[in-house]
């Protein structure tokens, strides 16, 4: 096998904007299941995938401030 040629720096924002990416389409799913909210049978969970939805994105958020600083640079080599 050869070595990797890609930066440690490209690899984490690779992963970065592949997050963000999954952000952004966490706020469409936020904003369908918000719409949700008001039909009174699906109040219950649209409520419970909004509160995953959520904790999702947040995960993302945690990594992605992970990623830019040296946390998971062990995680590269």
């Amino acid at each position: 096998m050869t070595e990797s040629t890609i930066s440690l720096e490209d690899k984490k924002n690779i992963i970065i904007d592949f997050l963000k990416q999954c952000n952004d389409y966490s706020e469409l799913m936020l904003k369908k299941y918000q719409r949700q909210l008001s039909d009174g049978e699906l109040n219950d969970s649209a409520s419970q995938k909004i509160h995953d939805w959520n904790t999702y994105k947040d995960f993302n958020d945690y990594a992605i401030n992970e990623l830019k600083g040296e946390e998971l640079d062990e995680w590269f080599e």
